[in-house]
């Protein structure tokens, strides 16, 4: 199931991070949801 986030981050660093994402054939959303994923596999 997705479910809707909203975010508040710094201008800059959203630009940066469509660029990095777009490089990478990704969404911002789903590079979001990777990174989070990493995050709960290392604390496991």
């Amino acid at each position: 199931m997705e479910t809707k986030l909203t975010l508040k981050l710094n201008q800059r660093m959203i630009e940066k991070a469509k660029h990095y994402a777009s490089t990478k054939k990704l969404s911002l959303s789903r590079l979001v949801e990777n990174y989070l994923s990493a995050l709960t596999i290392i604390e496991r």
